[in-house]
């Protein structure tokens, strides 16, 4: 089922929404009201160990937004990565050993402040990534840098590192997210052209917590990007309370008709009401499963790292499907200098300076980055409101799936930028560093940046 842009619905020429940060996420104002419904095969519709769509899978993601498949993925496929985890600066710099599960435990009180590992020394073109304390001709001290190759927080009680340097690994996307099997399912599930994923979000660890401190804790909450499918997939097995992906049915069923836009999530003042009345009166449902489950589910779920209160660590990758079709602009943000504010660009790839601080708004060299870690880092280029039934263009087994793959581009490859590992930046390590802001946008006067859009070129040619 090839997808057809909309251009009779879309208006261009009026003014896109208001700018927001790409590493933000979009919340509510209540906790979950409710414990989380744990996933079992007695729940599972007919056809959760089958390639392919059953009759009332198709029924089930339509009412609730997700289905689970069993055994899509053979767990040999990630056996190197696995052993490429434990070889891993993070690991090694806490003290985590394979054999000694008490060192799985809280690992962050060992975890350095600086962590600043597998980059190369290609900030603003030809610089180290900066620390906090660094001084920074195109961002104050202190401005954040953004994603690392290796992102460790401490949040929600449990510990939890993300392995991104890994998710543009071509081999690790071939067994994940490109996997075949993972494809028929995207195509089974949206229609095509399926966009080929070029790189995932990547391992995502959460560690056994410290049982002498708090419970852990859910924090919902829906990613505000582009993406029509999260995928996720375990690596090893999660069992009950280990941390597994956590999901409110339903819930991007509540949130789609509140946003402006069909294919960019776009916030109205309905849509915090909907997200709190989710929160207020849906079961989250914990996905437990063996290495190589996966689960599918719309891209404006609500969703959270699961309860974790056992002694194992979770393992899963992230991921972000979509199907081939024009899009805008890239999500840059501009860092703040002088005292100003960071600036985002909008939909049109706008930053608009004036009102900001003491520095001077023509000023090229202020750093500009983005969202990384996501493979959908570009605006979807209709505008059309929310469809009556949000499903209308999808497939979901409406027709056969042909291997309708499309290999577009990459973002960082259309844009040239820097991001795989070069020179003796190890696997599993990169990443987007800054670049100058007049090197991806021209001055306009007046405190107005207009950045290029290189979206769509790949199709001219």
């Amino acid at each position: 089922m090839a997808f057809q842009h909309d251009t009779e619905s879309t208006d261009f020429r009026r003014p896109g929404p208001l700018p927001v940060d790409p590493e933000s996420a979009f919340g509510g104002t209540v906790p979950p009201a409710q414990q989380p419904i744990v996933s079992s095969l007695d729940r599972d519709p007919p056809g959760a160990s089958s390639l392919g769509l059953s009759a009332e899978e198709i029924a089930q993601f339509k009412q609730s937004g997700f289905l689970i498949k069993r055994g899509l993925i053979p767990p040999s496929e990630f056996a190197q990565f696995l052993e490429l985890w434990w070889q891993q600066p993070p690991v090694l710099a806490a003290g985590v050993t394979r054999n000694e599960p008490s060192s799985w435990v809280a690992p962050g009180k060992h975890w350095p402040d600086e962590n600043r590992w597998a980059l190369a020394n290609d900030w603003m073109g030809t610089g180290a990534w900066p620390s906090p304390t660094d001084e920074r001709q195109g961002a104050e001290v202190g401005e954040r840098v953004g994603r690392l190759p290796h992102r460790l927080t401490s949040g929600y009680v449990n510990d939890v590192w993300r392995w991104h340097g890994l998710g543009h690994d071509e081999e690790f996307v071939a067994a994940t997210s490109a996997h075949p099997n993972v494809l028929y399912m995207a195509e089974a599930l949206m229609g095509g052209p399926v966009k080929r994923p070029r790189r995932n979000r990547g391992i995502y660890s959460i560690f056994p917590r410290d049982p002498a401190g708090e419970e852990s804790k859910l924090g919902p909450h829906m990613d505000q990007n582009m993406a029509e499918l999260i995928v996720v997939t375990y690596l090893d097995d999660v069992d009950p309370q280990s941390g597994g992906f956590t999901i409110w049915p339903t819930s991007s069923q509540a949130l789609y008709p509140t946003s402006e836009q069909a294919f960019n999530w776009v916030a109205t003042d309905r849509s915090t009401a909907a997200f709190d009345d989710v929160m207020t009166n849906v079961a989250p449902f914990e996905f437990v499963g063996k290495a190589g489950d996966v689960i599918f589910c719309h891209g404006l779920t609500i969703h959270s790292g699961g309860i974790h209160e056992t002694g194992k660590v979770r393992l899963a990758v992230i991921q972000d499907l979509n199907r081939v079709q024009p899009r805008s602009h890239m999500r840059w943000t501009a860092a703040g200098k002088y005292g100003g504010p960071r600036i985002n660009c909008s939909m049109d790839g706008v930053f608009d300076f004036t009102g900001e601080g003491s520095d001077d708004p023509s000023d090229g060299l202020r750093e500009v980055t983005n969202q990384w870690i996501m493979d959908s880092n570009e605006f979807v280029l209709a505008r059309q409101a929310p469809l009556v039934d949000m499903f209308e263009d999808w497939n979901l087994g409406e027709h056969s799936v042909t291997g309708d793959v499309v290999d577009e581009p990459a973002w960082w490859e259309k844009y040239r930028l820097p991001m795989l590992p070069t020179g003796d930046v190890p696997r599993g390590g990169g990443g987007m560093p800054a670049v100058a802001l007049a090197d991806i946008a021209d001055y306009k006067g007046e405190g107005i940046w207009q950045a290029e859009s290189r979206a769509n070129d790949w199709m001219k040619s």
